[in-house]
């Protein structure tokens, strides 16, 4: 007799993994795109851009947003369409967003302006982590495969 083996799937759906990487990806080149265009009107604005997360002199700040946001958006193209070692720049951005975020809150420099500034830090620290999981999510699903003619 012929024995029969069933595969029984357990855990996520693949397509399920795939779509919630593909969106973290999305959401990773928005932010860059955002950071980009912080960096942008900074640059045009030709004055101090302050922004306190961001570890640098206000002079420098908006090249330093500038170039964040290319690095963010080209780890994301490349997340998007490439193959595995091509996600990794993806990872190493998510990651390092998140550390910043997470060091901004105990530099000497760096100061809440109440219980409403903790708050939106918090859910921007909660946000990063997310990003951070969508990234690793995308990092390990496997690319699709191409039909073979």
């Amino acid at each position: 007799m012929l024995a029969r083996r069933i595969k029984i799937r357990t855990g996520p759906s693949n397509h399920i993994r795939a779509a919630f990487g593909g969106i973290g990806a999305a959401a990773n080149l928005l932010l860059g795109l955002y950071f980009c265009a912080l960096g942008i009107l900074g640059l045009i604005a030709a004055g101090d851009l302050f922004v306190p997360l961001v570890p640098v002199s206000p002079e420098n700040a908006a090249v330093a947003l500038l170039l964040l946001g290319l690095f963010a958006v080209i780890a994301s193209l490349f997340a998007i369409s490439g193959g595995k070692m091509l996600r990794i720049p993806l990872l190493v951005w998510a990651v390092a967003l998140f550390l910043a975020l997470a060091a901004a809150v105990f530099r000497s420099d760096y100061r809440f302006d109440g219980i409403e500034d903790f708050k939106t830090h918090g859910l921007l620290l909660m946000g990063s982590l997310v990003l951070v999981y969508a990234s690793w999510v995308r990092f390990k699903t496997p690319p699709p495969r191409r039909p073979s003619y």
